[in-house]
Parts: structure tokens; C-alpha cells; sequence
């Protein structure tokens, strides 16, 4: 059976979730509550952004700078040990 209240407050908080995914993060807050989460969610967003744009340069430049690199000479191939 369970606790009515309890399960009154599951129902609640699955509506939620589920607005929150289709409409995204405080869309239950009050407005100015709402505002600044959104407001943070941007700024997150758009350090993510530069933060992923220069992890992208330097794993270019890597394998530019591996490509690039001359190659060291094969090293000879170890003579097998006579019987």
C-alpha cells in the first residue's frame, strides 16, 4: 500500500523530472530563480565550449608536431640465436 503522502510527493517529483528534461534545468523555480539558473547554465555552457575548442587545437597540434617528428631508425631486427 504505502505511505499516501509518499506516494503523492514519487508522482511529484517523476513530473518534474520529466518536465525538466523536456524543458530543461528550473523550469519548476520561481522566475528571478530560474533566471540566474539559466544565466549559470550559459556561462557553464560557454566555458565548456572554449575549454573543448583549445582541447581540440592541442590534440591537433600533437599530431601535427608526432607527424611532423622525423622517425628514429627502425631499430634492427635481433638476430635469432643460432642452434
Amino acid at each position: 500500500m504505502g505511505n499516501p503522502a509518499t506516494v503523492k510527493r514519487k508522482a511529484t517529483e517523476k513530473r518534474r523530472k520529466k518536465y525538466e528534461q523536456r524543458l530543461g534545468p528550473g523550469v519548476y523555480l520561481p522566475k528571478d530563480e530560474r533566471l540566474k539558473v539559466n544565466a549559470e547554465m550559459e556561462k557553464f555552457a560557454a566555458t565548456e565550449k572554449e575549454r573543448q575548442a583549445k582541447v581540440k587545437v592541442e590534440r591537433e597540434a600533437k599530431r601535427k608536431a608526432k607527424k611532423a617528428a622525423p622517425k628514429a631508425a627502425a631499430p634492427a631486427p635481433a638476430d635469432k640465436p643460432k642452434e
